[in-house]
């Protein structure tokens, strides 16, 4: 499951853009909602927070002109903010989670918990104009520099057009099968990038984004391109991750070094119609070692075929 930060300054725009994630279905966990809620949900952090900045919590506003006070209720809360966010993480079932927060990327706390990071950006004008108080709250926040976000997305336009850059961003998160390969003799799977002038291909790893050139030669196989055998006929690849992945429920699937049993397992609750005869325990392996890459370097979120045709054409 990926886990992507939003974040920004002040009047940034990036609740605007949790907003319209949220809108689409997608899991968002707002970290200032949460965190009060927390208050009142974690028996005693009222009370911890109190002794920590040595003030009753009704007051708990100072700390945004007092840093000293800041840091010590960032102890007390902070670690239950990560317990929650785990457990709230672990139950959702989609291939993608987002987090909002401000001020994550200062904390060494949330430290590794990112797959990415999109930055939403605004003129400073345009957030004074949105938020009175923007301008206070800057000396206690130190700005997300640019360098920090893998993605940055200008608000400096329209709403609609907020939300078109956003769509745009989810529509690059899909995984194209047509481009995804598998290439004899090589381990793992790689993502198809270009044609170079010999017609060789140009693909990188998807485990570490390493690039490497293919000779026309090379045995290349589009996971687009593979179906297994059942009693009915053949079934995609595409669908049999899916199956897959409802079959283990949001759970983490075995390996290809797993029992024999336990994969058989996974099968025949994903595939229940497999066909014996022709669908093999080593394809069951690859299958696996592919489903667990795709997991951890990419998504189950897959292009459509209307939307590949669509890519197809536009190319």
């Amino acid at each position: 499951m990926k886990t992507v930060l939003i974040t920004g300054g002040i009047a940034s725009g990036k609740s605007e853009v949790c907003r319209w994630l949220a809108s689409k279905g997608l899991p968002v966990y707002d970290s200032d909602s949460r965190t009060k809620a927390l208050y009142d949900s974690v028996p005693g952090l009222k009370a911890r927070v109190e002794e920590a900045i040595g003030l009753p919590f009704a007051q708990i506003g100072v700390i945004f002109e007092d840093a000293a006070k800041r840091e010590a209720l960032e102890a007390v809360v902070y670690p239950e903010v990560l317990k929650d966010f785990l457990g709230w993480r672990a139950a959702q079932t989609g291939p993608v989670v987002f987090f909002e927060s401000a001020i994550a990327l200062e904390k060494p706390i949330f430290d590794g918990l990112w797959d990415e990071v999109w930055l939403v950006r605004a003129p400073l004008e345009q957030r004074l104009a949105r938020n009175p108080r923007t301008a206070a709250r800057l000396a206690s926040q130190k700005e997300t520099c640019e360098e920090q976000g893998d993605v940055v997305i200008e608000n400096d336009s329209s709403l609609e057009e907020l939300h078109k850059k956003v769509d745009n961003l989810l529509n690059d998160m899909k995984t194209d099968l047509s481009k995804i390969l598998s290439i004899s003799g090589q381990h793992g799977l790689y993502k198809f990038l270009a044609l170079s002038r010999n017609n060789s291909a140009i693909a990188e790893a998807l485990s570490d984004g390493h690039r490497t050139v293919f000779d026309p030669h090379s045995r290349i196989t589009t996971l687009s391109d593979i179906a297994i055998y059942t009693e009915e006929g053949e079934f995609k690849l595409k669908d049999v991750f899916l199956a897959i992945n409802k079959a283990l429920d949001g759970k983490e699937a075995p390996t290809s070094k797993s029992p024999e049993a336990e994969i058989k397992a996974v099968f025949g609750k994903a595939v229940p119609n497999y066909d014996p005869d022709r669908f093999y325990f080593s394809h069951m392996k690859k299958i696996l070692d592919w489903y667990n890459e795709l997991v951890k370097y990419a998504s189950l979120d897959f292009v459509e075929e209307e939307e590949e045709a669509a890519e197809n054409a536009e190319a």
